[in-house]
């Protein structure tokens, strides 16, 4: 549920039945406050891989 939504994907969510606001709720707040680092470091990653194909 937390690779749902640090990769930002509602979809899978609703594949497990949860809602956005479900999900947060489950996640719980210490989880919750990682998740944007988490979602700028892939993105960063991402695009550093994509640099060097």
């Amino acid at each position: 549920m937390a690779a749902a939504l640090v990769l930002n994907r509602p979809d899978w969510l609703a594949e497990m039945n949860y809602t956005l606001a479900e999900a947060i709720e489950r996640v719980g707040p210490q989880w919750l406050a990682l998740i944007p680092e988490a979602a700028r470091v892939l993105e960063y990653e991402d695009e550093h891989v994509a640099g060097k194909a």
